[in-house]
């Protein structure tokens, strides 16, 4: 009896301490916050902020939720809310740190920068020469024309006698200081020179001579150029509009961006290794993160930039995200197979990873920027200025290739659509693609179809019911307000109504993103360190808040708010890219890309937004960059290329501050 009253007190004993065990797990399970039960601890927090979700994605002028604090768990958006709340997320490993009332933001989304184009600068880096076989040289332009065609003769023939027959020489123009575009307009407009003067200098020597986006090659150069890329001049002859103006356009030896650009990615970089290419890119990519930037979307018009981003991707080594729409059209070969180039591909978009997708087909050469803008009747003028329009029709290389690719079930993206009839061009295509496949008007609208720049679009009735009829979401650069002088010299105050009216957008319903984020009229990132030469990361928000440009405000009436402004780089340019519901805003369960800055963009004087620093860019979770400030308040390693941008350097964009009211 003794022993059976004995095991019973023991047996008691177990069941009381079982039922203590399972009330006090019970009670601490109840303890632990729901984020950590399913997910584990936080990897990082960030407290004490002044966190700004730009969770309202409307056109209202609200940024929607304003947090303290915000949890991180491996790539993405844990929880935000109060300190304590986001603290009880902390387990022994997390790293907390303290923003001390720094303002976060969603990363930057730039939907329009060329971004590849920097990776050049980088490849003396790897022990690649560029050109392999040639030289670079500059020639200074002046303000009258001939004696600028003197210096380009003169700095020629001085250089051909210093390298081999045979080696590449690129000729770059400088503008004159006292009119930086001017030798530019002179490229656009076949005045600067011809194929058969450079011959004249340079028989032996493939010389290519650049003032900007038109430039020129001599016999010997497309003799190289057609022997590497048969059809090259077949090409030029449709691409640079030779039966429009009744030109021979392999005689003169005209040739646009990327009839230029071919010659550096697909001949000069024939022989580059793609894991070479691939660490030039992913040091231009750390550069935009420095600039706060945490996806960019860009048009990729040749095999080697594909490659190169193909391989970055593949080695899982990409610092920021990546959106290309395909532009292999670009490539000038023969221009019969080209129109069919899409229908034979099959559609792409949606293929790739989270750093990297394809989103579409896009054209730069539908119409063009200063002095190419296509206006029609929209605008008078005299004969040689309305001559200089580019408008798209019906058996142009761009529409036809652009239509086949619409019927074949491609979505289209970062088309360059710059004026008014352009865009009603742009409409008929889409029709005449429309009808010729089946497709409804719906169809249409969930393709979810972008054009870039807008410049001179305007804001007709017939233009904003069609870009809302198709569903068309515009980027457009508020840097090409400094294009309104040129604009307004050549057609009159006409044009006011014509140049950027992004307000009027908005308030009609238009969707509408940014470009040319950090880049563009004055340049991009800088050699390694990013400085000085560029503009500062929120110079475009600020522009478009303020219309300001060589210290006037043109057309005061479509200045936006600066809510919206930022929208046009967060909120709603992720919808440009394809992925609203995983960029843009800081929500749980987005991916973390978040810029730490300096000051309170929503606060500050307007000014001064200029002088925004970013401090920290956080990419899926990881920090591509960390400035030294920043690192050493929270007590950590500097991570990234350092910004050196200075308020001095505010100089160069041209009397922005004060002299304009505000």
């Amino acid at each position: 009896m003794s022993i059976h009253r004995s095991m019973s007190k023991f047996v008691g004993l177990i069941l009381t301490l079982g039922v203590i065990w399972v009330a006090q797990t019970t009670t601490s399970l109840a303890q632990v916050p729901v984020e950590v039960a399913r997910q584990g601890y936080a990897d990082t927090l960030f407290v004490n902020g002044n966190i700004v979700s730009m969770d309202d994605v409307s056109t209202s002028t609200q940024v929607g939720s304003v947090y303290q604090a915000i949890a991180v768990k491996d790539t993405r958006i844990m929880k935000l809310g109060n300190n304590q709340e986001v603290r009880a997320l902390a387990g022994p490993d997390t790293r907390i740190h303290d923003l001390k009332g720094r303002t976060l933001i969603p990363g930057i989304i730039e939907p329009h920068m060329h971004i590849y184009g920097g990776a050049i600068r980088y490849l003396e880096r790897f022990g690649f020469k560029y050109p392999p076989k040639g030289v670079i040289v500059t020639a200074q332009a002046e303000r009258d024309l001939e004696k600028t065609q003197a210096n380009i003769r003169d700095k020629l023939q001085e250089t051909i006698k210093n390298v081999d027959p045979g080696d590449w020489v690129i000729l770059r123009v400088q503008g004159h200081p006292d009119a930086p575009n001017e030798a530019r307009l002179w490229g656009f407009t076949r005045r600067l020179i011809n194929r058969r003067t450079i011959d004249l200098w340079s028989p032996e020597n493939p010389v290519l001579v650049n003032p900007g986006l038109r430039g020129n090659l001599n016999s010997k150069a497309l003799e190289v150029v057609n022997d590497f890329l048969p059809g090259y001049s077949d090409s030029i002859q449709e691409t640079m509009h030779g039966v429009d103006i009744g030109e021979n356009i392999p005689e003169l030896g005209w040739v646009g961006s990327q009839e230029m650009s071919v010659i550096t990615w697909e001949m000069f970089l024939e022989k580059l290794p793609a894991a070479t290419l691939a660490q030039a890119l992913k040091l231009v990519s750390e550069e935009f993160a420095s600039i706060g930037v945490t996806t960019v979307s860009t048009r990729i018009p040749f095999p080697k930039v594909m490659t190169g981003y193909s391989t970055l991707a593949g080695l899982g080594q990409m610092p920021i995200r990546l959106s290309a729409h395909y532009e292999i059209h670009r490539m000038p070969t023969d221009p019969q197979q080209t129109r069919q180039i899409y229908r034979r591909t099959g559609v792409l978009q949606g293929i790739g990873n989270d750093y990297f997708w394809i989103d579409g087909v896009a054209s730069e050469r539908w119409d063009s920027i200063y002095p190419e803008s296509c206006t029609g009747p929209d605008t008078q003028a005299p004969p040689h200025i309305k001559a200089r329009e580019v408008c798209p029709k019906p058996g142009d290389l761009p529409w036809d290739v652009l239509e086949n690719a619409l019927k074949s079930g491609w979505r289209l993206a970062g088309v360059h659509m710059c004026g008014s009839e352009s865009a009603r061009a742009y409409f008929r295509m889409i029709d005449r693609a429309r009808a010729a496949s089946g497709m409804s008007m719906e169809d249409i609208r969930n393709l979810q179809m972008t054009v870039e720049h807008c410049n001179l679009i305007g804001k007709q009735p017939d233009i904003i019911q069609g870009l809302k009829d198709y569903g068309i979401m515009l980027s457009c650069g508020p840097d090409l307000i400094s294009e309104a002088p040129n604009w307004i010299n050549d057609y009159g105050p006409q044009m006011n109504d014509f140049i950027l009216p992004m307000k009027t957008w908005i308030e009609s319903g238009i969707k509408i993103a940014g470009q040319h984020y950090g880049g563009g009229a004055f340049g991009r990132p800088g050699e390694g360190s990013v400085g000085s030469g560029f503009q500062p990361p929120f110079f475009q928000l600020w522009q478009a808040i303020t219309r300001k440009f060589d210290g006037q405000v043109w057309q005061p009436e479509e200045r936006i708010d600066r809510v919206h402004a930022l929208k046009m780089w967060t909120s709603w340019a992720a919808e440009y890219v394809t992925k609203p519901d995983e960029l843009g805003t800081l929500e749980v369960g987005k991916f973390a890309d978040l810029l730490i800055i300096d000051r309170d963009y929503l606060t500050v004087p307007v000014d001064d937004i200029l002088k925004i620093r970013p401090l920290m860019t956080m990419v899926g979770g990881k920090v591509v960059v960390l400035q030294e400030s920043l690192a050493s308040d929270f007590g950590v390693e500097a991570v990234g290329p350092a910004y050196t941008f200075e308020d001095e350097d505010l100089e160069h964009l041209g009397k922005p501050l004060a002299e304009a009211d505000n």
